[in-house]
């Protein structure tokens, strides 16, 4: 119960910090594009989208948005949430609040879980109404000819979820680390960048950062994996509980807080 209080205090301070409407404005750069070249350029869509209008539409705006967009934005949100009690300079009230420092620890944790899972929906809802509100004008867009592939976005959306995890632990991690929030952005982005040369590499399913782009790379070419987590998602999960546990050990064990 305690957890959930010191969560919906998060949530309350997290509204008014730039974590939501980051997540919501990233969420929706990449179906703006896709909104405009619909409503501009109806008649080249319509050639384009003729075959399998959705999964052609979604299919393209998860690969620019999973292979780079995605894991920034994480690690912006990452930053963010931890960064609202060291530019207040309030860590030392956090800490001296009746919280025990797991509640502290995680409360932050699933407010980041939360934020993710916001990017995720309100980046297939644009995506939709990046879609459909064009076909309601152009009549010869071919959305409504066809259902919307639900199963395979939900499936997208956890598989790219779970791949996630590996790089939220460690930014996480990061962003309580340090005070600057420029120094766990820079690391992480400087690692993203990294990871995006060495995605040629064949133990690239050993860096975290590469995960969102496999996942839907394999999901892509495999339509169904043959299991349900991915071999780099396994590897991610462990990631995720390795810098999770990392994480609360150093801020147990740091004689300074905030």
């Amino acid at each position: 119960m305690s957890l959930l209080i010191s969560l919906r205090t998060e949530l309350i301070k997290t509204k008014r910090s730039a974590a939501l409407w980051l997540a919501v404005l990233g969420a929706g750069m990449i179906p703006l594009i896709y909104f405009l070249f619909y409503f501009i350029k109806p008649a080249r869509a319509a050639e384009r989208l003729a075959t399998v209008p959705w999964e052609a539409h979604f299919l393209q705006g998860w690969q620019a948005f999973s292979g780079f967009l995605l894991p920034m934005f994480v690690i912006l949100i990452c930053s963010l949430v931890p960064q609202i009690e060291y530019k207040n300079n309030t860590w030392k009230q956090v800490f001296a609040s009746p919280q025990s420092l797991a509640d502290i620890f995680f409360s932050k944790y699933l407010a980041i879980l939360l934020m993710v899972v916001v990017l995720f929906v309100m980046f297939n809802v644009f995506m939709i109404l990046a879609a459909c509100v064009p076909n309601l004008i152009h009549t010869s867009l071919p959305f409504f000819k066809s259902a919307i592939p639900l199963t395979r976005i939900c499936s997208l959306s956890l598989h790219s979820f779970i791949s996630l995890l590996a790089i939220i632990s460690l930014q996480y991690w990061l962003s309580l680390r340090f005070r600057n929030f420029i120094v766990p952005i820079g690391i992480g982005l400087g690692l993203l960048v990294t990871t995006l040369v060495a995605l040629v590499w064949e133990h690239v399913d050993k860096i975290p950062y590469a995960y969102p782009y496999l996942s839907y790379t394999k999901l892509v070419q495999a339509n169904q994996p043959s299991t349900f987590f991915l071999k780099h998602e396994v590897y991610g999960i462990l990631y995720f509980f390795v810098f999770t546990l990392a994480g609360f050990l150093d801020m147990k064990t740091r004689k300074e807080h905030g």
